[in-house]
């Protein structure tokens, strides 16, 4: 039974004509579908029920043609994670799927003998094996090796040879695994069963076919597509496959037979031979692999001589030339006992693979989807829905199912570090293909192309006008904003800079311009620019140097300061020498010459480094600070100002200065001048007296009121020999000298009381006040809550923290031991923690 797949029609001389058919088995028409298509989580047996149940479906003729029959597969087969057919025929493309798995297949007879010919003849079967017990045996059972003659009852075999080929004695297979990161070896090389030379051993021959297979496939991580887990056992199917085809091929036979009834598949046992006669058992069992056959007429003489004509005028020539034998096969065997596996070579048993673009894919609403390795989904171009409806559209369906994870290519892969740059759903990829094998498809690169335009660096400008930028930029994840680094080459205007759209923070350098959107634009400045539309901080934890020293070409050290350093000591090598006069002068020195002097050496010279985390602004032309609104300038020690010329101080409203102790102006030269020019000049000592000290003559004028002098108590005006008391006794002038009073009129009355009026003083209040920050063990801090505070005289205060969560501390200015126990709701742990404050 079969299809016929060709016709041709010979000569005719008139009378007869002669034709020549081709018939062959269903399986032929799968030659004539190609196809590409995916498939995933399944076996090789899956597939080919689907393609299988596909023609059925499809092809009447196909239909009551061909059944599948799987009963002779007795092993369990894995699960793959994705397998593509790719402009293969179904023939190519199933046959090669088996022969990867050792799974044999034929064409049987549903029955081999029809009562009649009115009898319906039923489909053939497709017969998938995978090991010798399930052949069958012939009816027969047994053929006998004897002549053949009209006279013998039985057909019987009239030829047997045995026929020897050297083979590989030895297969090694080894592939990469992924998720071992590791290349997989089989069990060293798998030693040939089979004897192949009488004078050496298999090992001795070092026939060895060393195998690199393409690398393991790899299913979801968290096992979710059920596909099976790579592996070892893999690797050693491959290599007993292979090494089983190498065995089966070193020996085969090749018999001629008039047996009618042998079958392909089958199996007998061979009688009445005289070498094979002497084997025992299994031995004498022969696995029909393969069969040649003809058969021919009965025909009248004439009438076969005037087709033999017709023949080979139609240039055909017959299968059988021997008249003898109206029927005879040839049949290739191999003993039953020798396992049969299909032959797989995994260059020539595969469709050629070259690079072609893919669409990522992914959940409706992602815009990434990624596993933990970075591997992304993707839809094939060439798949169509009615290819893949048998699985719910899968491969087709522009979502997550249609591929297995695909990894991508990065250029820099590491463990934990390296580079990232994930395709996003709807890209269009490069796909290309591990080892050339289409079922380990990954991710090359990704194309421009149609509206998918290039890179458009701060969203304007298109090449080629551009083309003198290169860089990275990214795109807000389901947002419009981007991230970029971008080089601008262009002559004259070479530039880099580093942006994140949002508040346009910007790190420029280079020759600044404004964005491009054609080959130049105006220039913006040079240097570097650091920049944003919201907040901003500079932070480094082991100093910062902030200079306008040049420093061509980066010549010099990191933070080379000497500069600032050089400058700092010289302003405090003056300041010295003009305290020491202040000291002289019975002033108090500048306090804080030690500390310039310290500050001074944590700027090292030779290793140019900071010895402490110092901030240092360092400028030879100059630093300005301008605010339109407050400038803060504070410090838990001094602020030091030195200057080679002067310090001025202006301000358009008030200048205040506070001190907790003392204030002191020295002037070497030139004096010290205050002018009040409106308003009152006050000075006051509330809380001691007031020295006025002068070299020379002191002068107290008004020029337009009086000049009052009270005293509650007394006025005492003293000269070298003469002095002048006043106080509540009276008036009381004594000179050593002369008393000289001169008068227009001289009047003595009698005696009144004087009034005396004194401004009252404030008092001090006690300014000595600590802060403590409140935080909790997350250092958020604790603000609105109540607290008691206990001192060591046993006083207790008692308060809320404030917004900023400070809670405060009155003390004395004398110095004492303050014990601080915080008792309060939720505070696990203050910003401040004393047992011993010296104040």
């Amino acid at each position: 039974m079969g299809i016929i797949t060709q016709a041709l029609q010979g000569q005719s001389d008139g009378s007869l004509t002669v034709y020549k058919l081709t018939l062959e088995d269903p399986t032929a028409l799968w030659k004539q579908r190609r196809n590409s298509r995916v498939f995933m989580n399944k076996s090789v047996p899956d597939v080919v029920q689907i393609v299988f149940k596909e023609w059925q479906q499809k092809s009447p003729l196909f239909a009551s043609s061909l059944t599948l029959d799987l009963s002779g597969l007795s092993q369990d087969y894995d699960i793959r994670p994705f397998i593509m057919q790719y402009n293969q025929s179904d023939e190519a493309f199933l046959t090669s799927l088996m022969r990867s798995e050792g799974i044999n297949w034929l064409i049987d007879e549903a029955q081999l003998k029809v009562s009649s010919i009115n009898e319906q003849i039923q489909p053939q079967k497709l017969r998938l094996i995978d090991d010798n017990s399930q052949y069958q045996a012939l009816d027969r059972r047994q053929i006998r090796y004897h002549r053949s003659s009209a006279t013998e009852q039985y057909d019987s075999m009239t030829s047997l040879v045995g026929q020897r080929s050297l083979q590989p004695s030895s297969v090694h297979v080894q592939r990469w695994q992924a998720d071992a990161l590791e290349q997989e070896d089989g069990a060293g090389s798998v030693q040939s069963t089979h004897k192949h030379s009488a004078q050496y051993d298999n090992a001795s021959l070092g026939l060895e076919q060393a195998w690199h297979f393409s690398p393991a496939w790899m299913q979801d991580l968290n096992g979710e597509d059920g596909a099976t887990a790579s592996g070892n056992a893999q690797i050693e199917k491959l290599n007993q496959n292979l090494g089983q085809y190498y065995d089966q091929q070193s020996k085969q036979f090749i018999a001629d037979s008039t047996v009618r009834d042998t079958h392909v598949g089958y199996w007998f046992e061979l009688a009445e031979h005289p070498e094979i006669d002497q084997h025992d058992g299994s031995d004498k069992e022969f696995l029909i692999t393969g069969k040649n056959f003809y058969n021919q007429n009965n025909l009248p003489k004439d009438l076969n001589q005037q087709i033999n004509q017709l023949l080979a005028q139609s240039n055909w020539q017959p299968t059988q030339t021997n008249n003898e034998e109206r029927q005879a096969n040839q049949l290739t065997l191999q003993r039953r006992s020798i396992k049969t596996v299909p032959e797989f070579n995994p260059l020539q048993h595969r469709p050629a693979a070259s690079p072609q673009r893919a669409k990522v894919v992914g959940p409706s609403g992602e815009e990434i989807h990624v596993d933990e390795w970075g591997r992304i989904k993707v839809r094939f171009l060439f798949t169509r829905n009615d290819d893949h409806s048998h699985d719910g559209g899968a491969g087709a369906n522009d979502n997550d199912t249609d591929s297995a994870w695909v990894d991508v290519l990065t250029p820099w892969a590491g463990e934990g570090y390296g580079a990232r740059f994930l395709p996003r759903i709807d890209e269009i990829v490069v796909i290309d293909f591990f080892d050339g094998n289409i079922d380990r498809p990954f991710v090359v690169g990704r194309i421009h192309e149609g509206h998918r335009s290039p890179t458009k660096f701060d969203h304007v400008g298109k090449l080629p006008d551009t083309k003198k930028l290169a860089g990275i930029k990214s795109k807000e994840y389901q947002g419009e904003g981007y991230n970029q680094l971008r080089f601008d080459d262009t002559t004259g205007q070479i530039s880099a800079q580093l942006q994140s759209s949002h508040a346009a923070s910007q790190l420029n350098l280079g020759k600044l311009s404004h964005p491009k959107d054609k080959a130049e634009s105006e220039d913006r400045g040079e240097g570097f620019e650091l920049r944003t539309d919201q907040w901003g901080a500079v932070r480094a934890g082991e100093g910062l140097l902030l200079s306008t020293h040049k420093q061509d070409q980066a010549q010099g050290e990191h933070l080379d300061a000497q500069p600032a350093k050089q400058q700092l000591e010289g302003n405090q090598s003056n300041a010295k020498a003009l305290s020491e006069v202040a000291k002289n002068q019975q002033t108090d020195e500048i306090e804080s010459l030690d500390q310039l002097k310290e500050f001074a050496e944590q700027i090292q010279e030779k290793i140019a480094q900071f010895k402490k985390s110092l901030l240092l602004l360092n400028s030879p032309a100059g630093i300005g600070l301008s605010s339109n609104e407050d400038i803060h300038l504070s410090a838990d020690g001094q602020i030091n100002q030195f200057a080679g010329d002067s310090i001025n101080l202006s301000t358009q409203k008030n200048l205040v200065a506070h001190a907790q102790n003392r204030i002191s102006v020295f002037a070497a030269q030139n004096g010290i001048k205050q002018v009040a020019a409106k308003g009152k000049f006050e000075v006051h000592a509330q809380g001691d007296g007031m020295d006025l000290l002068a070299k020379q003559g002191i002068q107290i004028i008004s020029t337009e009121d009086r000049i009052e002098i009270t005293s509650p108590k007394e006025i005492l005006i003293t000269t070298k020999d003469a002095q002048i008391k006043i106080n509540g006794s009276g008036i009381f002038p004594v000179t050593s000298g002369k008393f000289e009073v001169k008068a227009g009129q001289h009047l003595f009355m009698g005696g009144a009381k004087v009034n005396t009026v004194i401004s009252a003083l404030p008092d001090v209040e006690n300014p000595y006040v600590l802060q403590y920050l409140v935080k909790n063990k997350e250092s958020q801090v604790i603000a609105d809550k109540p607290y008691i505070l206990f001192d060591e005289e046993g006083n207790v205060q008692k308060g809320k923290t404030d917004q900023k969560g400070f809670m405060k501390l009155k003390t004395s200015p004398s110095a004492q031991q303050i014990t601080t126990l915080v008792m309060m709701n939720e505070i696990e742990q203050a910003g401040e923690e004393d047992s011993g404050d010296q104040l």
